[in-house]
């Protein structure tokens, strides 16, 4: 009867056994495929250009330095400045008539 109690215990002892070392073995999976993609360079760059824009000021300051950088391009090419004039003159005349709307909204509110 003894027997068969310690051959019961330790069949169960290698059913726990073999089902904890196929749980650490995905887990071993898992830890190998994040350190792989931790140490492909994209992986790097894309981080460090997290962590320097996550602050907000930050962010607003390559926004801003991207509108500069834009409108700077469009101001000095040769091909696009010569829609410029057109293109101010229109802008100028929707603004000015957009003026004197609110004008004469304000007037005759008064």
């Amino acid at each position: 009867m003894k027997t068969l109690d310690e051959k019961d215990l330790l069949i169960q002892h290698i059913i726990f056994l073999e089902r904890k070392q196929t749980e650490e073995l995905s887990l071993l999976k898992l830890e190998f495929h994040s350190t792989i993609e931790q140490l492909n360079p994209l992986y790097f760059i894309k981080n460090t250009y997290k962590q320097l824009t996550a602050p907000t000021d930050i962010k607003s300051g390559l926004v801003n330095g991207a509108v500069t950088m834009t409108s700077h391009f469009l101001t000095q090419n040769s091909f696009l400045s010569r829609f410029q004039k057109p293109l101010k003159n229109i802008l100028g005349n929707v603004v000015m008539s957009l003026l004197d709307k609110l004008n004469h909204k304000k007037e005759s509110q008064q």
